[in-house]
């Protein structure tokens, strides 16, 4: 199970038919929210956003057609990314996840049952896709990159998600001030939109190799989309270890 925002309309592109344009257009959207709103002490100034439609499939990129071709994968683990287990294990889940997407909070649940549960063999990681329709998504991501700068990536990414019903503009800096980081050289960071570059490379990566919505999960470069329940997510892994 995944979530799928509704198009009525068909089938159409995300907006446009380049999705780095379609990045920026979803990007400007989170600039707007942020440069509008800005810090007012430990705090933004911003009303929640909904979710918007969802059905029992997949967070679908805006209505983006989706190509049912397989495209063939080679993911592989860079120095700036964020992993939990070890990275050298034998099963490697890169998921592409969004912060505002509801079924993504529950497939972070059960990612991290997974890493515990199999110590020193599965390797989970994250990669930001942030959804257009979700105006927080990519203010999450900042969010999280900002707070992986002081060593709390993982932290500041499980607060959102547990928090995300109830997730507002003024959160994240609450969040931070909970987790005990730098608050000014966070904020400074989040405003600065120091890592876009980096969300923005991991949403065209995940575009590249076939992402149509969140979360989408890359195991040992197998594409494996939603959020799998963890009995099937086990077959899964168990069927790679015994190989």
């Amino acid at each position: 199970m995944s979530e799928q925002s509704s198009n009525n309309n068909s089938q159409k592109k995300f907006i446009t038919d380049s999705p780095k344009i379609n990045f920026f257009i979803g990007l400007i959207l989170g600039i707007a929210l942020i440069s509008t709103v800005g810090f007012v002490g430990l705090g933004l100034n911003k009303k929640t956003a909904s979710n918007g439609q969802v059905n029992n499939n997949n967070e679908q990129v805006a209505g983006e057609q989706i190509n049912t071709e397989q495209k063939v994968v080679d993911l592989k683990i860079l120095d700036t990314d964020y992993v939990l287990g070890d990275k050298n294990a034998p099963v490697k889940i890169f998921e592409f996840s969004d912060f505002q997407c509801p079924y993504c909070a529950k497939h972070h649940e059960t990612l991290h049952q997974i890493v515990k549960d199999y110590q020193g063999k599965v390797a989970w990681v994250f990669k930001q896709f942030p959804i257009q329709s979700h105006p927080l998504g990519y203010p999450g991501a900042l969010a999280s990159e900002c707070a992986g700068e002081q060593g709390k990536f993982w932290e500041m990414s499980d607060i959102i998600f547990k928090n995300q019903s109830t997730l507002t503009a003024e959160s994240f800096s609450k969040f931070a001030k909970d987790l005990k980081l730098d608050v000014e050289k966070f904020s400074a960071c989040y405003k600065d939109e120091k890592y876009k570059e980096k969300i923005l490379a991991d949403y065209n990566l995940g575009i590249n190799s076939g992402v149509q919505g969140t979360p989408s999960n890359f195991i040992n470069n197998e594409s494996v989309p939603g959020a799998v329940p963890i009995d099937e997510l086990k077959q899964i892994i168990d069927q790679i270890l015994k190989q």
